[in-house]
């Protein structure tokens, strides 16, 4: 059944408050909240191209590896196709990285399931966006 448009509104609201409380959960370091939020088989790629498991991109947060110390989207959308909810959107970070400071631009696609009631990032890939 394809949702009305309320429906979808209301779904696709959802999906993006799911993706606010990752990046949220990232930049404060709670690990319970990222492990709620995140599916067991995630994908995350990295703007670096660096691949990595759920297990994976849990500990290197823990390690500092990098720091997220903020970090702003904007200009998204989210579509939603029955259980799965898809976030096109650009993102402002600030990061800490191997002792350096980082500050760039992100464009990103994050990829959530509807996994026992609660929307879980199933799969994420970004890009650097070039400097102006």
């Amino acid at each position: 059944m394809t949702p009305t448009g309320t429906e979808r509104t209301t779904v696709e609201a959802d999906v993006l408050r799911a993706d606010d409380q990752r990046f949220d959960a990232m930049r404060r370091g709670d690990w319970t909240a990222l492990d709620a939020a995140l599916a067991d088989d995630l994908t995350y790629v990295h703007s670096t191209a660096r691949l990595e498991s759920k297990a994976e991109h849990i500990a290197n947060l823990r390690a500092g590896k990098p720091h997220y110390r903020g970090i702003a989207p904007r200009e998204r959308s989210a579509r939603v196709h029955g259980g799965i909810g898809i976030v096109n959107g650009v993102s402002e970070m600030h990061v800490d990285n191997a002792g350096k400071e980082q500050r760039f631009t992100v464009r990103y696609l994050a990829v959530y399931a509807k996994i026992a009631e609660r929307w879980r990032m199933i799969a994420w890939q970004s890009t650097r966006q070039p400097d102006a």
